[in-house]
């Protein structure tokens, strides 16, 4: 449950609100750290300050707008954020717990609970050549059709993923021309004009061009697709590390196992728990390893959730025919043990 409520007098009295569910509490007023949050959260308790500075956050149910004084009640701040009520506080914390306690029975009478609904997974590489678009696509592979998911690729010069899954000459959206306005965009309409793959994978990626393309992936643009991407089944974002998306709910950071990568990500890995977001590390082994995974986990000071081999036909593989549906052994093992590092297996 998340408490973003910045009003000094507000703030106690929605903790005390919050805490009475029994339900864990990430208390916030970081806008970034709001938004990783939103679509997971059984519900979400925010004043008017935390919402004027929340952009354009996904529609959700159980969206609270506490207020302090009946007289001064910013309605349009509450509209911004789709809130589900608004309540005076402490007036009505009765009426707040109680509207908060139908959500608890309408999860469990549905047998699910929005937490558990969407993962938004960021994979990184702390150097070039680590094989994180390799890896960024097995996941996608490795979640499997049932969790519907989605790949983006948020490198401009990456050549293109669909290239790695072998779908370059299907036909859907790319990058520039896909846009995300400010009206309701659903999962679903995004992933129907995206490329897919026969297991159900969608691709969000650039184009090929012999020219100057004007158009340039922005942290705006990456976030605008992810909103809608994010409500519901899995997107993994393939990303580079000074753009990482405020709604991943994990990051994972592909590392070589040299020592100026192992440097490299222990500045991501700080830079990412500075904004609140859960990471660990895989182990990349290339033709030669410099440092085993005691020492990329004191070097980097994170965990290393898996270890990912040298598979020495997988490039021709990848070359001549994309990502095999049927992932190598060391492929699938890291993939799926990076899945349920983050609760998703």
């Amino acid at each position: 449950m998340v408490v973003a409520v910045e009003d000094p007098t507000l703030h106690p009295e929605a903790l005390h609100l919050a805490a009475a569910t029994g339900r864990p509490i990430v208390d916030t007023c970081d806008p970034a750290t709001v938004v990783q949050h939103w679509s997971r959260a059984h519900a979400v308790v925010i004043d008017a300050a935390t919402a004027a500075a929340v952009n354009a956050p996904p529609r959700r149910d159980a969206v609270y707008f506490v207020t302090a004084d009946p007289a001064m009640i910013d309605y349009e701040a509450a509209l911004q954020v789709h809130a589900s009520g608004v309540f005076i506080v402490p007036a009505q914390a009765g009426e707040l717990l109680s509207a908060i306690g139908k959500v608890a029975t309408a999860d469990h009478a549905a047998g699910t609970g929005s937490s558990s609904e969407a993962t938004v997974l960021t994979v990184l590489g702390a150097a070039g050549g680590a094989g994180t678009s390799t890896f960024a696509a097995a996941l996608a592979r490795a979640a499997g059709p049932t969790h519907a998911p989605t790949l983006v690729d948020a490198h401009r010069y990456s050549g293109g993923l669909d290239l790695v899954l072998g779908i370059e000459e299907q036909t859907g959206a790319r990058w520039g021309e896909i846009t995300v306005g400010d009206g309701d965009v659903l999962r679903g309409d995004i992933r129907r004009a995206l490329p897919g793959t026969a297991d159900d994978i969608k691709v969000l990626t650039s184009t090929r061009t012999t020219v100057a393309d004007p158009f340039h992936i922005t942290a705006d643009e990456l976030e605008a697709v992810l909103q809608p991407l994010s409500t519901s089944g899995v997107t993994v974002v393939d990303a580079p590390a000074h753009m990482i998306p405020a709604r991943s709910t994990s990051v994972v950071i592909v590392v070589p196992a040299e020592v100026r990568a192992a440097a490299a990500a222990a500045r991501i890995v700080a830079e990412c728990r500075s904004v609140s977001l859960q990471v660990g590390l895989v182990l990349r082994h290339r033709s030669w390893s410099g440092i085993a995974a005691k020492e990329l986990e004191k070097i980097a000071r994170a965990d290393v959730i898996t270890e990912l081999p040298h598979i020495s036909r997988l490039t021709r593989t990848l070359e001549t025919a994309g990502l095999p549906q049927r992932l190598p052994r060391g492929l699938a093992l890291a993939a799926n043990k990076v899945w349920k590092a983050v609760g998703l297996l």
